[in-house]
């Protein structure tokens, strides 16, 4: 089909509306959709590019979370526990130091809602117990 042809297409299919700028609009929205339907196929392949989501949510064809090299908090921990880190129960204080040797300088009120996420998902184990030094009651993390 040439493209005279589909401009009176879209000419035909826009004809009843009756404002001007709402004509114009839907003419172009309708030429560039019978164009796009009568392209040959390699020019089909080559002109359509894999846009980001404006949503912010992952393309369904990326890679999984997984795949991806993944950064914050509680992949940093997940890093210690898969290092069996905790295979003897550590405190809160002791991951923080360990994360500080890594070059990850979390706040303490920082660590404690991805620890307990990792308990919920039962990744991590904690446990209240005795502090040698002061009497206090602390909470210790280990592998489930």
């Amino acid at each position: 089909m040439n493209y005279n042809d589909l401009v009176s297409q879209a000419e035909k299919a826009v004809s009843p509306v009756k404002d001007p700028e709402l004509k114009r609009i839907a003419f172009e929205k309708i030429l560039d959709a019978l164009l796009r339907t009568n392209e040959p196929e390699t020019t089909v392949a080559h002109s359509k590019t894999k846009r980001k989501p404006k949503s912010g949510r992952a393309d369904s064809n990326a890679p999984t979370q997984t795949a991806r090299k993944r950064s914050g908090t509680q992949a940093y921990i997940e890093e210690l526990a898969d290092e069996d880190f905790f295979n003897k129960p550590k405190t809160i204080a002791a991951v923080k130091a360990e994360l500080a040797n890594r070059g990850h300088h979390i706040p303490l009120t920082s660590l404690s809602g991805p620890l307990q996420n990792l308990c919920k998902r039962k990744r991590l184990r904690r446990q209240k117990s005795d502090a040698a030094d002061n009497g206090k009651k602390t909470f210790q993390y280990s592998n489930w």
